[in-house]
C-alpha cells in the first residue's frame, strides 16, 4: 500500500518479492481500518509500513481476529515508541523490523537482523554490500554515543545513485569521495546499533513524505500580505511531523491563519499545506541575516 513512486514500494517490496518468486497484493491506497483484514484475506507473509501508518492502525478498535494473520515480517522506519512496539506485538503478533534507507541508496544500508534478537528502538546495523560510517563535521569517525552524520558507500548505479538528474551542484554536495552524505544525524551504541537523532537537511517528514520547507516558503512569500516566512516541522502524534509557518506581515497589511492556509491549499499538494501559522514581528537571525530555524523550533 506504499506509493509506487517511493523506493520503499519499488525497491524494498515489489522488485524483491517478484525476484524471489512470490506474489504481490497491490492495494489502491493505504487504509488503516482495512490493513489487517487485507493481510489476512490475501494470506500475506510480508509487508512494509512507516511510523505514521503504524500509529493509525493502532488507533483502530481492538479486534482479536487480527491475530490470525500470517505476517512474518513488517518493515518500518523510525519514530515508533516502545509502548507502540509492545502494543503492536500484543495485538497482532506480526514481527516488526526497523530499517533505514534513502531513495539515493536504492536499497537498505541499515537494518535490524531478520533472524535473532532485534533492537527496534534503533534503525539497525550496517547491511552486507554497504560501508557505513558516522562522522563529525571534520569527517572523523565519532565515538559510541556521539552524534554525527550518517554516510554510506556502495556501488554506484547498483546500491547508490549515480547522481541527481541534471543537478551537478546537488550531486557534488551529496556524493564526496565515493561516500553519500545522508544529512541524517545519528549515534551508534557499543553494540553497533545505529539510532536516528535528527535530519540535518532542511526537510519535514510528514507521514512518510519528504517536504522541502523552501517550496512551502516560496508559495507563502507570494502572498501579497507577507513580508517574510520561515517554515519548520513540529512533532505530530499521528503523522511524525506537521508543518508550521512563521510569518511576518507587510506594514499596513492583514491576513488570518485561515487565509494563509487556504492560499497554500490551492497551490500545494495536500500533504504540503501548513497545519499551523504563527505571526511574528521579527525572526531570530545570524550575523549574516540567515533565519535561525533552530531557535524557532525551540
Amino acid at each position: 500500500m506504499l506509493p509506487l513512486f517511493h523506493a520503499g514500494a519499488q525497491m524494498h517490496q515489489t522488485v524483491p518479492i517478484l525476484m524471489a518468486g512470490g506474489s504481490l497484493a497491490l492495494m489502491e491506497r493505504f487504509s488503516a481500518t482495512r490493513f489487517m483484514e487485507q493481510a489476512i484475506r490475501y494470506d500475506a507473509t510480508a509487508s512494509a509500513l512507516f511510523s505514521a501508518p503504524i500509529r493509525m492502525i493502532l488507533a483502530q478498535p481492538h479486534n482479536p481476529a487480527h491475530r490470525r494473520n500470517r505476517l512474518r515480517v513488517v518493515t518500518f522506519a523510525q519514530n515508533v515508541t516502545r509502548v507502540q512496539l509492545d502494543e503492536w506485538a500484543e495485538r497482532f503478533h506480526a514481527p516488526l523490523i526497523q530499517l533505514w534507507g534513502m531513495t539515493e541508496t536504492a536499497s537498505l544500508p541499515v537494518m535490524n537482523p531478520l533472524y535473532g534478537p532485534r533492537n527496534n528502538m534503533a534503525m539497525g546495523k550496517p547491511v552486507l554490500g554497504y560501508e557505513v560510517r558516522v562522522v563529525d563535521e571534520q569527517g572523523r569517525d565519532t565515538a559510541p554515543g556521539e552524534i554525527g552524520e550518517l554516510i554510506v558507500r556502495g556501488e554506484p548505479v547498483r546500491t547508490l545513485m549515480k547522481g541527481y538528474f541534471k543537478n551537478p551542484e546537488a550531486t557534488a554536495a551529496t556524493l564526496r569521495n565515493g561516500w553519500l552524505y545522508s544529512g541524517d544525524k545519528v549515534r551508534v551504541d557499543e553494540e553497533g546499533y545505529i539510532y536516528f537523532v535528527d535530519r540535518g537537511k532542511d526537510l519535514v517528514k510528514r507521514a512518510g513524505e519528504n517536504i522541502s520547507t523552501g517550496e512551502v516558503e516560496a508559495v507563502l512569500k507570494d502572498h501579497p500580505a507577507l513580508f517574510d516566512v520561515a517554515v519548520i516541522g513540529i512533532p505530530d502524534a499521528m503523522h511524525d511531523e506537521a508543518i508550521k509557518a512563521f510569518v511576518i506581515l507587510r506594514e499596513h497589511s492583514a491576513a488570518t491563519p485561515e487565509d494563509l492556509i487556504e492560499w497554500c491549499r490551492t497551490r500545494l499538494s495536500k500533504f504540503k499545506v501548513p497545519s499551523v501559522v504563527e505571526f511574528r514581528d521579527r525572526f531570530p537571525r545570524t550575523s549574516v541575516g540567515k533565519i535561525q530555524k533552530n531557535l524557532l523550533r525551540d
